[in-house]
């Protein structure tokens, strides 16, 4: 696997904002599902847990991002919707992107944690608990985090896709 050119770049990118958010996605999901009533004394949000969950999420994070391009999807909406200001076409973007992954990861991450013991019902019920905190906080950790990313990604890999050629039709 390597770190170099457009393919490290993405890759980069990726490992990074996943790190960044599959930590603040797990360390909330615990600390909900801590918080329930009853739950209080359980061994939940340990550092182990918070371990276990992190890894977790972080292994769907790097697959989701991997192989569905939300960024790319993002940046075509902005385009079809003419927004030619950065920042404006950078939150559309970016709101497309933390769609596409907080959904997926939460959603798989939940499913997974939850589908043998309380079925696909109870799987709904606990995803749609933490949901919409966790729609929200990765919206904005996604939306200051990933510029970041990418000039971190740009450094370690010695690609720089403002500089690269477009790619022919």
């Amino acid at each position: 696997m390597t770190f170099k050119g457009p393919g490290g770049f993405g890759r980069i990118v990726n490992c990074i904002m996943n790190v960044i958010m599959c930590a603040i996605l797990s360390f909330y999901v615990l600390w909900t599902v801590q918080h329930i009533p009853g739950n209080e004394a359980l061994p939940i949000l340990t550092p182990l847990g918070f371990f276990v969950s992190l890894v977790e999420s972080f292994c769907v994070g790097m697959f989701i991002g991997d192989f569905v391009p939300a960024l790319a999807w993002g940046n075509k909406l902005a385009a079809a919707l003419h927004i030619k200001n950065k920042v404006g076409a950078h939150f559309v973007s970016v709101a497309v992107l933390a769609l596409v992954m907080v959904t997926s990861i939460s959603f798989i991450c939940t499913w997974l944690n939850n589908v043998q013991t309380g079925g696909m019902a109870g799987t709904i019920a606990s995803w749609t608990m933490v949901y919409p905190f966790l729609i929200a906080s990765g919206y904005i950790v996604e939306l200051i985090s990933l510029p970041l990313a990418m000039k971190a990604a740009t450094a370690i890999s010695g690609f720089d896709p403002k500089a690269a050629p477009a790619p022919e039709a």
